[in-house]
């Protein structure tokens, strides 16, 4: 498997997580999977992934926050951000930092993989 499909998950929900991961690997994925935002920003700095599926409430770093750093060091690696927060202001605010995509839980894993299908171009 190549290096240009590895997935990055943050989100420190585990079963959610394992639930996300299994299913990226049935299409053929490979996961890196982290729990905190620390853990998601060092592997997105560091990994050569080809998108990475943030979560904005997570421990040390919250999704946002990592969100800006990974736009400051790769301004053009989808992202995409999951959350339980559905306002405006936030959707606003994750798109505003240079999200890709972003949605809100709960959601099914089947829509999740359709759209990073169509935001890494793997039709």
């Amino acid at each position: 498997m190549s290096e240009e499909k590895t997935i990055l998950i943050a989100e420190d929900d585990f079963s959610l997580n394992r639930l996300i991961s299994f299913k990226l690997k049935k299409e053929g994925y490979l996961v890196i999977s982290t729990a905190d935002g620390e853990a998601a920003l060092r592997a997105a700095l560091n990994e050569n992934i080809a998108a990475a599926i943030i979560d904005i409430m997570m421990p040390y770093l919250d999704g946002i926050q990592v969100l800006k750093k990974i736009r400051s060091e790769k301004p053009h690696l989808p992202v995409i951000i999951l959350s339980v927060k559905s306002r405006k202001t936030d959707l606003h605010q994750a798109y505003e930092l240079g999200a890709n995509d972003y949605i809100s839980k709960p959601f099914q894993p089947e829509e999740l993989i359709k759209r990073l299908k169509e935001l890494i171009g793997d039709n």
